[in-house]
């Protein structure tokens, strides 16, 4: 049994959808209620063969059961990887004379479905868009490559670094990519600066042109571009050279202002 939670109008499943036989009776919910209680028991007994045999770092969490109770679903979770857990799924077989299938989840497929919020106060990502799961690993390297020092604010929920810093992480590779490197010596009207760091959002870097702190500017890259080769802004066509503004003595005779009315 299931319910549904999404339809193909609101967005795509991120996995092939079921096929649905017919909408539940009364009667089939109060045997679901049921399939609870006995997915417990073997979710337990699960647990106790994982003991028997002597397999550690392995934890059941959870039970499917079909209405017919011919097919067993139970989910669990590792750290070291994939054990071996052939005598507990032979066991569940003997005990439920049902065919058992062992699910392994990761850490994300488990914050997905318990589903929540997270420290930036927004619904989980993987719990709200199937495109979190397919995004691959997410490690620390990418937030420092991001500029981001790795603390407890860049974990998500589920301990990993948050799928954010996944999505992004395509986004600050094309805009380093553009911009010059960290310490590099840049000109600009005549004067000469070092890039100390970047501004992805503004597709601008933080120049320092003096020796205090006072004298850093952040320039977009547009205003680099003409005198540094090699750096392209994300849209050339919007940043035209500026005119140089001309003196009084350089002004056309039209430029001058008409003499007040008598």
């Amino acid at each position: 049994m299931g319910r549904v939670a999404l339809t193909p109008r609101r967005r795509e499943p991120y996995m092939p959808p079921y096929d649905i036989l017919r909408v539940a009776t009364p009667e089939d919910e109060g045997e679901d209620d049921e399939h609870r209680e006995l997915g417990r028991e073997i979710r337990n007994e699960a647990q106790k063969l994982a003991r028997d045999h002597r397999i550690e770092d392995v934890e059941f969490f959870g039970c499917d059961i079909s209405l017919d109770r011919s097919f067993v679903e139970v989910k669990y979770g590792s750290e070291n990887g994939w054990p071996n857990l052939d005598p507990v799924r032979d066991g569940l077989r003997r005990l439920y004379d049902a065919r058992v299938v062992l699910r392994r989840f990761s850490f994300i497929d488990r914050a997905s479905d318990s589903g929540g919020c997270d420290t930036c106060g927004v619904p989980l990502c993987c719990a709200t868009w199937s495109g979190a799961r397919s995004m691959g690993p997410v490690n620390v390297r990418l937030a420092k490559q991001q500029g981001v020092t790795p603390n407890e604010k860049i974990l998500g929920c589920c301990g990993e670094v948050k799928c954010c810093m996944r999505y992004e992480h395509d986004v600050y590779k094309e805009f380093k990519e553009r911009a010059p490197f960290r310490n590099t010596t840049v000109k600009l009207e005549g004067k000469e600066g070092q890039v100390v760091d970047y501004s992805m959002v503004e597709d601008s870097v933080m120049v320092q042109f003096g020796q205090k702190r006072s004298d850093r500017q952040l320039v977009p890259l547009g205003r680099l571009a003409p005198e540094n080769p090699g750096i392209e802004p994300a849209y050339p066509e919007d940043w035209a050279p500026e005119e140089p503004s001309r003196t009084a003595h350089e002004r056309e005779p039209s430029d001058s202002p008409e003499p007040p009315a008598s």
